[in-house]
């Protein structure tokens, strides 16, 4: 049913389609610190570091964010990323000219259920967000004080 009591619209059904509100559910254990901005921005990873699967490193991923804050971002990826994996990201922000280059650890890592476009199984990935001489982390602060 939807919110007014109705049944589902779109399929005719009084079916709720649970894979669709646990994505926009934040989980029972979200320890997040900053409040998050919803987003379906591109991103590439660079794997930096992964004791899990050190075959991935160097490798580059295609991904889209799901929501960005100033501590963190969370996307969605066709490739899973184990947590404890260092990365950099560059982030192309849609309201905003050039990417942010960032540095960050995968926190978690988790699958949606979904299959993407690819067939393959889809991922929602926790980064937190590292301070680094070499990232824009000081501009993604600004950026993201001022959203």
């Amino acid at each position: 049913m939807s919110d007014n009591g109705n049944l589902n619209a779109s399929t005719g059904s009084n079916v709720i389609n649970f894979n669709s509100v646990r994505f926009c559910a934040r989980p029972a254990s979200d320890k997040s610190m900053h409040p998050r901005i919803e987003s379906q921005d591109r991103l590439f990873t660079q794997i930096v570091l992964s004791t899990e699967t050190p075959e991935s490193v160097d490798k580059t991923l295609s991904c889209h964010a799901v929501n960005l804050s100033v501590g963190g971002i969370q996307f969605r990826s066709a490739t899973p990323v184990a947590p404890g994996t260092l990365l950099d990201l560059w982030v192309d922000v849609s309201n905003r000219p050039g990417k942010f280059s960032l540095s960050g650890e995968v926190r978690w890592s988790s699958p949606t259920g979904e299959i993407g476009d690819q067939g393959r199984e889809q991922w929602l990935i926790g980064v937190q967000l590292k301070s680094g001489a070499a990232t824009d982390i000081l501009d993604w602060r600004d950026y993201h004080a001022s959203a």
